[in-house]
């Protein structure tokens, strides 16, 4: 469904063409029981909108943009705040019978401010072509996994046109992987069409040899189709870049279903060896239809999304002549359910048998009836609390965690989250359903959630939301009608100021005065004597460095950029970046972290004698550590530690310093051991 690049693409599709309702047998269903539940949507508390801090479901794209594959159509939701189209007839629906979605007409004075907002975030191009409005959610801000089973409850609008799907799609940069687990065709109301009654199943993938064929294992299986040369997938190319293998599949006497007349379940189990999709009257009277090897790129995060779409671009599913019917409010796409279920890790840590559940691979973490720290990697994991005032600590990563057992002496230490502070993390809580859901949003990709299980928001502390070393908001990336400010000019006396929305303000190398907002800045800095003036009131900021300063009040993050600079920190809590080459990150007072890019070469880090816990993050032996010469004369009251992340040197009671991912063979490598 989404055509964001002009990357080669290889498409694997099944058509699947139904019939009049028979009841079903269940055949092959896997144990959902067995599987860690994520998303159980029924719409009973109506669509909880997520509005940039709080609720699960976006109903616009990351970036602004309205279009996507439509020749005239754009996704809308007028019941959000402050839009410029809440004239429009809602899209967006919950109704006794679930979340209806509508595809509703434009009139021309509702048209100015929405071709506006596509000529101010880059689609004005196609703006003019704009006549309809539908709708859509997704999780692409709050939630994305690996592998899982997905499943919708769903009535499928009539009308030619009309082409609704639920799908799954790349939570990363760029486009595809995708899985499709049905798009469908509205039934033609004028009269029939080639494709009334008929859905896709489909899996694109791009990985292709240097003979541009699909890297992957195309053979499919049907057990509905009798004629295996006419399941063959067939493996076409467009003009040498769009390659997709095709296989059509004809079982009207063996399906028997009704895709208009009532709601029925739409399936699909994604694991690391395949891919299988079900289709039956309700979910527990599932059928296979349709299985494939999973492609080589189709093995990381996705989100989920639902949607109405009309006039699919290139005019190949254009409208029905019987607007008045098509477009008929009772005429919609109904959901009546979504729920997802996660693979479960395969590995299991128990700390009370001593193990070390600090692991990048997904896994299922168990304390002790003790106080832990508990610290996983970056992967899936399932965290189950038994005992003691536990502190969980979490970094910004691809993938959810899922924490069991969270009680009112336990608390979550997140890292490189954009949470300004406990306050702020605390306040985006959200109940979904029995669970409370803090989601990071994507900034601007892989949405991270963590989920505790069997919790209520009122239940849970603000000191229990603990939020360490932020990142702010990449706003150019998130928001396509945010303008270039690094490479505006300044005015006749050298000041550059930030939009509200936040930017990044350069000074170009020349001395310049930049003055920020509200919103997360980005300040590029070269010369010695800019000045940089940022409110205590504003978001996440960040300076990017060449050249030698401290970070300045109220900027929370410094990048070292170029050659042989150096970056001070504040003392306060500080996080400092090196990505160049002969720099020196010094932190000062306050718990500072200090980060060495992969690509970074020599760089410096100095431990003063100041209070503060320490942590350091991408140090090896290439680097220098430059332990203050007053601290090093105490060398011999210092603590060395092997933990469960790395070294800790405690020097004495108020500081202390983590090297992550180090161990006790590396004193005599740059350590400035006693």
């Amino acid at each position: 469904m989404n055509h964001r690049t002009t990357k080669a693409a290889a498409w694997l599709i099944a058509l699947v063409t139904c019939a009049p309702v028979v009841s079903a047998q269940s055949s092959g269903i896997p144990d959902r029981d067995a599987m860690v539940p994520i998303l159980n949507e029924e719409f009973a508390n109506g669509l909880n909108r997520y509005d940039g801090r709080t609720g699960v479901w976006s109903t616009q794209s990351p970036r602004g943009g309205l279009m996507t594959n439509a020749q005239e159509t754009v996704f809308l939701d007028p019941m959000l705040p402050d839009v410029p189209w809440s004239s429009v007839a809602p899209t967006l629906n919950v109704t006794p019978d679930g979340l209806s979605v509508r595809t509703v007409p434009l009139t021309d004075a509702q048209l100015g401010p929405i071709r506006a907002h596509m000529r101010a975030t880059n689609q004005g191009k196609r703006a003019a072509q704009v006549r309809y409005a539908t709708g859509r959610i997704t999780t692409v801000e709050t939630w994305s996994q690996v592998y899982g089973w997905f499943e919708i409850d769903a009535q499928i609008p009539r009308g030619k046109g009309r082409w609704p799907a639920f799908w799954l799609n790349f939570a990363g940069p760029g486009w595809p992987p995708e899985i499709d687990i049905f798009e469908a065709y509205g039934a033609g109301i004028a009269e029939p069409t080639p494709k009334d009654g008929r859905f896709n199943t489909a899996v694109l993938f791009d990985r292709l040899d240097e003979d541009k064929r699909p890297v992957h294992n195309v053979d499919v299986i049907n057990d509905f189709d009798p004629d295996p040369e006419r399941s063959k997938p067939k493996i076409k190319v467009r003009g040498g870049r769009n390659i997709y293998t095709l296989a059509r599949h004809h079982f009207e006497d063996q399906l028997e279903a009704d895709i208009y007349g009532r709601v029925n379940t739409f399936a699909a189990h994604w694991t690391p060896g395949e891919i299988v999709f079900y289709f039956g009257p309700d979910r527990n009277s599932l059928r296979e239809i349709y299985r494939t090897p999973t492609p080589e790129d189709a093995h990381d995060p996705m989100y989920i999304l639902a949607n109405d779409q009309f006039t699919a671009r290139g005019g190949i599913w254009p409208a029905d002549a019987d607007l008045d019917a098509v477009l008929d409010p009772e005429n919609d796409l109904l959901i009546r359910a979504i729920r997802a279920w996660a693979m479960p890790p395969e590995l299991t840590f128990d700390m009370a048998q001593g193990d070390n559940p600090y692991d990048d691979r997904r896994s299922i973490i168990r304390d002790t009836q003790g106080d832990d720290i508990i610290a996983p990697g970056a992967g899936f994991d399932i965290i189950t609390l038994s005992g003691g005032a536990d502190e969980i600590r979490l970094s910004r990563g691809r993938e959810g965690t899922v924490v069991r057992g969270f009680g009112p002496d336990d608390r979550i230490v997140l890292e490189g989250f954009q949470f300004f502070d406990s306050a702020d993390a605390h306040d985006r809580l959200t109940q979904v359903g029995d669970d409370v859901w803090l989601s990071s949003g994507s900034d601007p990709y892989w949405p991270q959630s963590i989920i505790l299980r069997d919790q209520q928001v009122a239940d849970i502390g603000k000191e229990q939301i603990v939020s360490r070393w932020p990142v702010g908001r990449n706003v150019w990336a998130t928001r396509a009608d945010v303008p270039n400010r690094s490479v505006s000019d300044e005015d006749a006396d050298g000041l550059l100021t930030a939009g509200i929305a936040g930017g990044w303000l350069n000074d170009r190398a020349r001395e310049t005065r930049l003055v920020g907002g509200p919103g997360p800045e980005r300040y590029l800095v070269s010369h010695p004597h800019t000045r940089i003036e940022e409110p205590a009131s504003g978001d996440i900021d960040t300076l990017i460095l060449w050249g030698r300063r401290g970070l300045p009040p109220h900027v929370e993050r410094g990048i070292l950029r170029g050659e042989f600079g150096r970056l001070l920190g504040t003392p306060g809590d500080d996080r400092l970046e090196a990505e160049g080459h002969g720099g020196q990150l010094s932190g000062g007072a306050g718990d500072d972290l200090f980060v060495i890019a992969e690509k970074a070469s020599r760089i410096t880090v100095r431990i003063d004698n100041a209070p503060g816990h320490d942590r350091l993050r991408g140090y090896n032996q290439s680097h220098d550590l430059l332990i203050a010469p007053t601290l090093r004369a105490r060398g011999d009251d210092w603590v060395w530690q092997q933990v469960d992340e790395g070294i800790l040197i405690t020097f004495n009671a108020d500081q202390s310093l983590l090297i992550e991912g180090a161990d006790m063979a590396a004193r005599g490598t740059g350590l400035q051991s006693p």
